[in-house]
């Protein structure tokens, strides 16, 4: 789709069975300086106890990952940034709003929060699973938009945007298609994606791996 860079909004692992591939992968693109990154809570779940903050089958897949890895690869998340400020941009997997209490950019007043401590035009967050765009009114108010997968959006400099980019290995929203969105510049303009994968092969190899039946069923129902 003619993409020269590439943001991974944290997450890289957690759910999954291929973490050591997902690692790889894109470390190999932050240092060949095609990417950027920044840590999620279940990136950091790998190497801090997070036994109190997540739900039995999120910490299940937690353990099998971190046996899964490699110092190497544990190292790589743990030296990943929170959030990441560029001149007109945030990237961040919570929202901007202390990113390591891991809130939740869902509705107006936290869209609202996370653009007021980014600081920046367009904030760019993970973290909630289904794709939604917020961008600022006459009056300062964050207003919430559900984008349509392939349309593209006019982005104008003249107001702040939030956008939270969806999962492309959790969705929620009853589709199994995988979630990301494509942010030009030069135009203005931002399109937010579905895309078809192998999700009946990612959810056997969840089942083949041990993992919670239940993580493996979201693949396939996207619920």
């Amino acid at each position: 789709m003619g993409a020269d860079r590439y943001v991974f909004l944290g997450d890289l692992v957690g759910y999954n069975a291929d973490p050591k591939a997902i690692i790889e992968r894109v470390a190999e693109l932050v240092q060949l300086g095609k990417a950027v990154a920044v840590q999620g809570n279940h990136d950091a779940a790998c190497f801090e106890d997070y036994s109190q903050k997540m739900n039995p089958s999120a910490l299940a897949a937690i353990h099998w990952t971190r046996s899964q890895l490699s110092t190497h690869h544990i190292d790589f998340l743990k030296n990943l940034p929170l959030i990441i400020l560029e001149e007109d941009k945030c990237f961040v997997h919570a929202s901007a709003h202390n990113p390591g209490d891991w809130n939740y950019v869902n509705d107006g007043m936290s869209a609202w929060r996370c653009a007021e401590h980014s600081g920046k035009i367009y904030t760019f967050v993970g973290h909630m699973h289904d794709q939604m765009l917020y961008y600022q009114s006459s009056v300062g108010k964050l207003i919430r938009f559900s984008p349509h997968p392939g349309e593209s959006i006019p982005a104008g400099k003249h107001r702040r945007w939030v956008a939270v980019v969806g999962s492309l290995g959790q969705p929620r929203d009853g589709k199994p298609e995988a979630c990301f969105a494509m942010f030009e510049p030069s135009n203005e303009s931002m399109t937010f994606h579905r895309v078809s994968y192998d999700h009946y092969l990612a959810a056997e190899k969840v089942a083949r791996a041990g993992l919670p039946q239940e993580l493996a069923d979201r693949l396939l129902t996207g619920n």
